[in-house]
């Protein structure tokens, strides 16, 4: 391809993605006329040409600034770069099914929170929270514990909560009586979630 249509199909290449009406997908300009953002609650992209059509495109998550897509290429054809679009669109909404948050309920042996953690994700799942909640016995606490954002002891284990605190460098709490014994899955799982963001 020479110069001229490389030049022509990116400029209809950058139109295209600007032209775009994408669920949950806001796509704005950039700083200049070779930059377009798309931004989601979760991740923002990034589409830059620079000289000789050589176009970058990336994919950032904005919790961890963690790279989870990165391609750059020089405009061959609109089917490679619609191809490579794609790809960049899919990783962007493959973020949203990413858990914001990993929840962890521990009892003495795990079989009580392991049906209570079961109610709380489909109560989760039903109400379009994107939260991981597992169980586990009070054993495996502290083998398994830091891969979590928040621990919450049932009441027949909250006498351990400070020796928890005190080896978890995550958030740990006690599930709050009244929650956990009338399994009031909806109230414990707010709690939760308030806890991993920062409220009590």
């Amino acid at each position: 391809m020479d110069t001229f249509l490389r030049d022509i199909n990116t400029l209809i290449y950058f139109k295209y993605i600007l032209s775009l009406s994408l669920q949950g997908i806001k796509i704005t300009q950039g700083s200049n006329e070779d930059e377009l953002l798309l931004d989601t609650p979760f991740v923002k992209g990034k589409v830059t040409k620079y000289k000789n059509n050589v176009i970058e495109e990336e994919v950032i998550s904005k919790d961890k600034e963690e790279v989870l897509f990165y391609i750059h290429f020089q405009m061959a054809n609109m089917k490679h770069a619609l191809d490579l679009l794609k790809e960049m669109i899919d990783c962007i909404y493959e973020s949203y099914n990413e858990p914001i948050g990993k929840i962890l309920l521990c009892c003495s042996g795990g079989m009580t929170t392991t049906l209570y953690a079961h109610n709380m994700q489909k109560l989760a799942k039903m109400e379009h929270l994107n939260y991981s909640i597992d169980a586990c016995g009070f054993n495996l606490l502290y083998e398994i514990g830091e891969d979590y954002d928040v621990i919450l002891l049932a009441p027949q284990v909250a006498y351990l909560l400070a020796e928890a605190k005190s080896h978890l460098s995550v958030k740990v709490e006690a599930i709050p009586t009244k929650y956990f014994a009338r399994n009031d899955y909806h109230h414990a799982l707010m709690y939760a979630i308030k806890l991993n963001e920062g409220e009590k």
